[in-house]
């Protein structure tokens, strides 16, 4: 599956399905006496974004995301942190054959994510200058699976260069010198009508006025249903966020509960580990003032979380909970009222 999560790069996530109920058709009575029944109500499906992350998205995404690379890789958290994908022996050897390709790391400027309703259908869109050329192409497959057709077959039809993954569990096309764009097999042809021009954005409806709310200039952000985890796919209706890290890490995250009494038991919760927090911050006398810039607030059924951490915050936290101990200390909670 290498090549696969080559392409992918983030890993796919599963969604609940949609249980929108179809409108029943009423009959309504006629001058005549007779009835006639009316046409369904159609899903306007008119655009309410237009962002060059859904270009080749199809309408039937419902969780998108964006990452610009070069922010990321550019920002001091990646410098600070970059040591821990370099030690991973995959990791490096991927790293390696990119740059034997040509196709070094910080050459890739953006990556864009689309995945369905049940996270079976996913498209990820990668740009990077030369990352088209069949000839690179095919030195990634000879180099990091050995010319195996099977896992990494590059084809040039007069439709366009694509690659083969897998047996043909997904299909990357170039859609251009600079891009190039991956879809798993099923959602493969909804993908290819939307390089060509075609199909329609995903930016409609809930999605697009999440996304129209959303802070889309930062580096990362993401909006969508959330994953069905631990079983609280009924709870929780969607996730969305946006992420800067040019100096430090700041972040803006929005949950969308079920009901408005569910949106206050999880921020009350979020207020009780915050506290928790801010009692280990203290027993290892670093700053509180990193869990004080952790802003929890309730808007109707909305969580809204915002955060705003400096890189020495964030290496300190990181060191402190990589002590001997402090995966016992960060699952504690606070004491009951018996305890002394």
């Amino acid at each position: 599956m290498r090549a696969l999560c080559f392409g992918v790069l983030l890993a796919a996530t599963s969604l609940p399905a949609c249980t929108c109920d179809k409108e029943t058709p009423r009959a309504e009575a006629t001058s005549a006496g007779s009835s006639v029944e009316t046409p369904p109500q159609t899903e306007d499906r008119t655009p309410l974004v237009d962002l060059p992350a859904l270009a080749y998205a199809p309408a039937d995404a419902e969780l998108v995301a964006h990452v610009d690379l070069r922010r990321l890789l550019a920002s001091p958290l990646w410098q600070e942190n970059q040591a821990l994908m370099t030690g991973d022996p995959e990791a490096r050897r991927t790293l390696e054959a990119l740059s034997k390709c040509k196709l070094a790391l910080d050459s890739f400027s953006a990556l864009d994510l689309a995945v369905d309703s049940r996270g079976q259908r996913v498209m990820v869109s990668l740009q990077g200058d030369g990352i088209g050329d069949t000839g690179r192409l095919q030195c990634i497959g000879d180099t990091l699976f050995s010319g195996d057709a099977e896992r990494w077959e590059v084809v040039t039809a007069d439709s366009g260069a694509k690659i083969r993954l897998d047996g043909g569990a997904a299909v990357g096309h170039v859609a251009a010198g600079d891009r190039l764009v991956f879809a798993t097999k099923a959602w493969d042809s909804a993908v290819h009508e939307r390089i060509a021009g075609g199909g329609g954005s995903p930016g409609f409806g809930t999605l697009g006025e999440t996304l129209g709310s959303l802070d889309t200039d930062r580096a990362i952000w993401f909006a969508g249903r959330l994953p069905i985890l631990a079983g609280q796919a009924e709870n929780l209706r969607s996730l969305s966020g946006a992420i800067d890290l040019d100096a430090g890490l700041a972040l803006e995250l929005g949950m969308v509960a079920a009901t408005p009494e569910l949106a206050a038991e999880i921020s009350k919760e979020l207020d009780r580990r915050l506290g928790n927090i801010r009692t280990r911050l203290a027993k290892a006398d670093l700053p509180e003032a990193a869990a004080d810039r952790i802003e929890v607030k309730v808007e109707g059924s909305t969580v809204r979380v915002r955060a705003a951490l400096e890189i020495a915050e964030i290496t300190a936290i990181r060191q402190l909970l990589a002590q001997p101990g402090a995966a016992d200390s960060a699952s504690e909670t606070e004491p009951s009222p018996d305890a002394p």
